[in-house]
């Protein structure tokens, strides 16, 4: 169904480097047609037959354990083997609490430059209760949760009493979901699911 000739990324990136993110959910069809790239450097564009040459470096990220999911046979061995060249691994933000105010800082300051308002900070008993939270969610929790901070509260300094309540309204909100995923029989529609919440949520 291709009308419009429009450059792929492998194309676009020619000489150049692409970076996968996620690569772990890759469907099988598109993880041999990724093989084939990276082996030959090859692609052929929808629509046309004239096979073309590409010359990538080749990023690629996953938060799953690409050996399990080899041996599970949801991931080709071999495309496993072809772009496992260096491996870089990131503990998660609960192994490296040093990080986590330094991240904070990092994203309350580029929220306040898109919004363009003063940037949050946080006092020292707040910045420790920051690093004792697990964040299983690591750094997109972590991210969302500063910018929730920067929208919500009106003071820019804020205390540990601040960072706790917002804890407190996460835990409410994820009880509450959990409570109404497990309600089988409930025939609740979308809109009595979201007033439930609020509700809970006060």
């Amino acid at each position: 169904g291709a009308i419009n000739t429009r450059k792929g990324y492998f194309e676009v990136a020619n000489n150049g480097t692409i970076f996968l993110d996620e690569i772990g959910d890759l469907p099988p069809p598109t993880q041999v047609r990724l093989l084939r790239v990276l082996e030959n450097g090859e692609f052929i564009k929808v629509g046309s037959s004239k096979v073309e040459k590409t010359n990538v470096r080749l990023v690629a990220a996953t938060n799953k354990n690409l050996l399990d999911a080899v041996k599970q046979n949801k991931f080709r061995e071999d495309l496993f083997y072809r772009i496992n060249t260096v491996e870089i691994e990131m503990p998660p933000l609960k192994t490296r609490k040093e990080d986590i105010h330094l991240i904070f800082r990092k994203f309350a300051s580029d929220f306040a430059q898109k919004h363009n308002m003063p940037t949050i900070k946080l006092t020292e008993k707040a910045i420790e209760l920051i690093e004792q939270h697990n964040w299983p969610g690591n750094i997109r929790e972590l991210k969302n949760f500063t910018e929730k901070l920067s929208i919500i509260e009106e003071k820019r300094l804020l205390d540990a009493f601040d960072v706790k309540k917002h804890f407190i309204s996460n835990q409410r909100l994820e009880s509450a979901l959990i409570r109404t995923n497990s309600n089988e029989n409930s025939s609740f529609s979308e809109r009595e699911i979201l007033y439930k919440i609020l509700f809970e949520l006060k």
